[in-house]
């Protein structure tokens, strides 16, 4: 080989190289799991004319594995917020009485201790070095959030499976609210998903995000993947209650040991003048594909799209607390 066509040879498969890298990562990361793109929420009766609805800031600031912007898993969340009418922004500060007093709802998804990087889903093997089990929030943040809640704040809190409960445990305890922090599971029985119907008794019929009486369509059933399990203060109505003999998988130091699991995946009470929802899964509330294929509330057999939706309903209504919605005092 000619010294000029050597070195065309060795031009062209540098220049190759990032085409492969390119291409690897590109075929990865759409095989990955990921927010669903082509997903597309229509209600036939949107909650709010658009843009009327109450301002909803979803978490983006404390290292969360969920959030709603293009690229994140939560994504189809907030497309379906935007969908119902709802103002919709994105939250990167820390939890202030100024932040939070221009909000009437907020969501926290899946806050951890420190930063694990995705693209289109996947985990770039890169970080913070900080211990992601570690608490998302300061005390200052958590008083500040119980003081906002107590005199009329909505808080939708969404913590998943290790180390997600480890990290949300501080605030989920504010409020009442103990997370289990391992992985929950029914033995004997298929638990991703893991199906809350009327018919097994899983589901509460008679609270508003369930039967839908404040305008929400009636949910029958619905799927959660995997996830933790909690216990609610007392008064607490449990929206997803867990059958007896459900375990909960722990990480005790590298050891991993089954407990007895919580009695919930899900949890609906007032605090305060407020409104809370504790959800120990997440996926349940976004449409997400893994290997191309889907899975998460924009399944056919399930009702998760209305269940979000109401628990949205619930939280952004500025009506009394009624006697029904169960009175957590502060």
């Amino acid at each position: 080989m000619g010294q000029r066509k050597r070195w065309r040879w060795v031009l062209a498969t540098l220049a190759a190289v990032p085409v492969l890298l390119v291409g690897t990562f590109g075929y990865a990361a759409w095989n990955a799991q990921r927010a669903d793109y082509g997903w597309r929420p229509l209600p036939a009766r949107p909650a709010f004319a658009k843009g009327t609805g109450p301002t909803v800031a979803i978490d983006h600031g404390h290292h969360n594995a969920s959030t709603a912007n293009w690229w994140g898993r939560y994504w189809p969340f907030g497309q379906l917020l935007r969908a119902d009418g709802y103002r919709v922004r994105y939250s990167d500060s820390v939890f202030t009485p100024a932040m939070l007093a221009s909000t009437q709802v907020l969501v926290i998804a899946n806050a951890s201790g420190g930063a694990k990087p995705q693209f289109l889903g996947i985990n770039l093997p890169w970080g913070g070095g900080l211990d992601r089990s570690a608490p998302a929030f300061s005390s200052q943040e958590i008083d500040a959030l119980k003081t906002w809640v107590a005199s009329g704040g909505r808080l939708l809190l969404i913590a998943d499976h290790a180390p997600f409960g480890a990290a949300n445990a501080a605030l989920a305890a504010a409020f009442g609210v103990r997370m289990h922090a391992g992985f929950a599971e029914v033995p004997g029985e298929v638990s991703d998903p893991l199906r809350f119907t009327r018919d097994n008794g899983r589901l509460d019929p008679a609270h508003p995000i369930v039967s839908g009486r404040d305008g929400g369509a009636p949910v029958t059933c619905v799927q959660s993947f995997t996830g933790q399990s909690l216990d609610g203060p007392p008064g607490a109505s449990i929206l997803l209650r867990l059958p007896r003999g459900t375990v909960e998988t722990v990480d005790d130091h590298g050891t991993f040991r089954e407990t007895p699991a919580g009695a919930a995946q899900g949890l609906a009470f007032a605090y305060g003048q407020g409104r809370v929802v504790v959800l120990g899964e997440a996926a349940m509330l976004t449409a997400q594909v893994a290997e191309r294929k889907p899975f998460g509330m924009q399944s056919p057999d399930c009702d998760n799209v209305a269940f979000a939706r109401n628990v949205l309903r619930w939280l952004s209504q500025q009506t009394p607390i009624e006697p029904g919605d169960h009175h957590v005092g502060r």
